[in-house]
């Protein structure tokens, strides 16, 4: 993918223009427009004739609050979350544009890496794993109708969008598969679920493993109402999109079928014709009948129902969860705290052929149970409820697919549980302050040797002390994007001498606090520092795994653009590397022979990643062919690559599963396609500039 040295004046480009309102054929005083930092919002009213009327609402994002990776560096802006700020600046076109927000993986890749993660509790993943998230916030809060992602390159892997009430919780608007799409720019808005709040605050999640290449977003449009409107046609069942779906003669699309907006020149038509003819298929509730944050009252028990005289089919009820699992957590799990099954009905109850099995049997059945199941069992009888509180069911806790809804409440249910815990993944979970975290740990972390933490907004110094004085037999332990994180935090982890794998992608640790932790970690085998380059001598770093770490099996220095020759050297000596990431970090002086020591010496390479790694010559590229146990290579804008040496990689690297060609000047297309027909279990990338 290219890269921008300096802003390029193009992404400083936010039109004004959008499908549905624009300055020309609105009039102004019913226009609402701010262009700081690309910011639109228009409003325009609508049910004008109705007792009540609403205004309809479009914006970009205002804000990013939070992401789990990007492509870009730190420092850096291209391909940032940041850039998802605004209007559109690209679309509609298609490509590959450094002004986009772009994440760090596609495809299967990163899950075959010798570095992949395990999930510690499968079962309790949803069909469709987020693998990547950003959270988005906009200017004026509102009743969302829809959601229009635009894709510029590689679309098709949004599989999620929630949005966040005035209660901080999250409500779930649409979910659905990764999808195979053409490769074309894409506005792409799936139909949402009814929601009774208003909100400001979405949530886009990411499955990238259908995706040929990385995806990149140019923005997102919400549209949204001030006032809650409903369809008047009961066959809608109150829901607006099943009723734009009956006015979208585009929906479904055959190659796009979970798509509102196939086609982008005529997007929101179906909003359009809404908009015209609005008092005769929707009604407006007012906000008379909302609560101060704008959620819907629950009027089927209120006195205002009297009021509404016909309005009163129309009204939904309140909508507390979004799906069954964040009604599990957020409802059910409290009552099944506090409804214990009597011994009488225990009696009376049938256990069948349960009850003739081994408790250890039984145990054995119970752990490829997922958390909501283990749960809703224990409510079935005495029998099953005493067989759930086995604390051996609970030596693996993944609950990263439960962040919306893992509360204080939660961990305090779980803790007495997990006496035995060894795994814990608790990623992307912020509902729960670092004293309750700290509590938890008191409880049950003593035995902890896996510990996931990445992107917890509220893990901080003082959790680190908790983490180092508790949890001494860490072998795992990530902290992706935990910056609230000071240099005396990190500093605690010197406590811990049995960690093997290290995850700081994104965060501020320091070099000489990184020396140290290594230090007293001499079993580390995968550590990962992509993304700290303003704060690390990768160079430092790298001596100092030479020194105390020669098992390391992999380093993921991604965007450290300090590391030089001297680095490169040190790592020579970790002979056991199979993983090497050096992706945009390459020195402008040159290596000399360090990069060639470094793959003679490095027999079990599989996966080296050296996208735009600086004064790679010809005679090192020669020496990767070498590499007998090669099954990832990343080459993006080699200068000295040729078709010669290209083809040695084939004919030399017998377990060749992903070699990167992108911008590779020097490789022809006829090249590349004839090497597609030979070598057809090889997937080749190739992105030329201007594509």
């Amino acid at each position: 993918m290219a890269d921008l040295n300096e802003e390029d004046e193009e992404s400083k480009r936010r039109t004004s223009l959008l499908p549905i309102l624009t300055r020309e054929n609105m009039p102004s005083s019913s226009l609402h427009y701010n262009d700081m930092k690309g910011i639109s919002v228009y409003s325009q009213p609508i049910g004008e004739h109705s007792p009540f009327f609403a205004s309809l609402v479009q914006q970009f994002v205002k804000n990013v609050l939070s992401f789990s990776s990007q492509y870009g560096g730190s420092n850096s802006i291209s391909y940032a979350a940041a850039n998802i700020i605004g209007s559109y600046s690209k679309f509609p076109e298609y490509g590959d544009f450094p002004q986009t927000f772009a994440m760090r993986t596609y495809g299967p890749w990163w899950d075959k890496a010798p570095s992949r993660s395990i999930d510690y509790m499968p079962q309790n993943n949803m069909e469709v794993v987020s693998q990547d998230y950003i959270n988005v916030e906009y200017a004026v809060a509102v009743y969302p109708i829809r959601v229009s992602i635009y894709e510029v390159y590689n679309p098709g892997s949004v599989v999620r969008i929630w949005a966040q009430d005035p209660n901080d919780r999250w409500f779930l608007l649409w979910n659905g598969p990764p999808q195979i799409v053409p490769s074309t720019s894409r506005m792409f808005s799936p139909p949402l679920r009814s929601c009774d709040f208003k909100t400001k605050t979405l949530r886009l999640e990411f499955n990238h493993s259908l995706l040929d290449y990385y995806t990149e977003l140019d923005a997102v449009l919400l549209i949204g109402t001030t006032e809650l409107i409903l369809p008047k046609d009961q066959s809608h069942k109150r829901s607006i999109t099943n009723l734009l779906k009956s006015i979208n003669c585009k929906y479904p699309c055959r190659w796009d079928i979970h798509n509102l907006t196939p086609d982008y020149e005529d997007a929101h038509m179906d909003i359009i014709h809404l908009k015209k003819t609005f008092d005769e298929h929707c009604i407006t509730l007012p906000n008379m009948f909302c609560d101060k944050s704008g959620r819907v009252l629950n009027l089927y028990k209120s006195k205002l129902i009297s009021q509404l005289g016909p309005l009163y089919y129309y009204v939904p009820p309140l909508k507390e969860g979004s799906s069954s699992m964040q009604h599990f957590l957020s409802e059910e799990l409290s009552k099944f705290t506090n409804n214990r099954v009597s011994l009488d009905e225990s009696k009376k109850s049938t256990h069948g052929s349960f009850s003739v099995l081994p408790h250890e049997i039984m145990i054995k059945i119970l752990r490829n149970l997922d958390l909501m199941s283990l749960c809703n069992m224990g409510r079935v009888n005495k029998y099953f409820n005493n067989l759930v509180q086995d604390p051996l069911l609970y030596k693996s806790l993944n609950l990263k697919p439960y962040w919306h809804i893992i509360s204080t409440k939660a961990l305090h249910y779980l803790a007495f549980k997990c006496k035995y815990l060894r795994r814990l993944d608790l990623s992307w979970c912020d509902s729960f302050s670092v004293s309750d975290l700290e509590k938890f740990l008191d409880t049950c972390g003593s035995l902890l040797t896996h510990l996931r933490l990445d992107c917890c907004s509220c893990i901080d110094d003082s959790a680190m002390l908790k983490i180092s004085t508790v949890c001494k037999n860490l072998n795992e332990l990530s902290l992706r994007n935990c910056d609230s994180i000071k240099d005396q935090g990190f500093l605690c982890l010197e406590n811990l001498e049995s960690l093997e794998r290290l995850d700081l992608y994104r965060t501020r640790i320091k070099t000489q606090t990184l020396c140290k932790i290594l230090r007293k970690n001499r079993r580390m085998r995968h550590l990962h520092i992509g993304g700290t380059d303003k704060y690390l001598n990768v160079d430092e770093v790298a001596m100092e795994l030479r020194n105390s770490c020669p098992d390391l099996e992999s380093i993921d220095l991604w965007k450290a653009h300090t590391l030089t020759s001297q680095g490169i050297d040190a790592l020579a000596d970790c002979k056991n590397l199979r993983e090497v990431d050096f992706g945009w970090c390459g020195s402008t002086t040159g290596h000399g022979d360090s990069f060639r020591r470094l793959l003679s010496s490095c027999e079990h390479l599989e996966k080296v990643f050296l996208v735009s790694f600086r004064q790679l010559t010809e005679r090192d590229l020669r020496e990767l062919t070498l590499c007998k146990n090669l099954k990832q290579l990343d080459l993006l804008g080699s200068l000295y690559l040729t078709t010669e040496i290209c083809y040695a990689f084939f004919i030399n690297c017998p377990k060749l599963e992903m070699i990167d060609l992108s911008f590779c000047d020097n490789i022809t297309d006829r090249s590349i396609q004839q090497w597609q027909q030979m070598y057809p279990h090889v997937a080749i990338k190739r992105l030329k500039n201007n594509e």
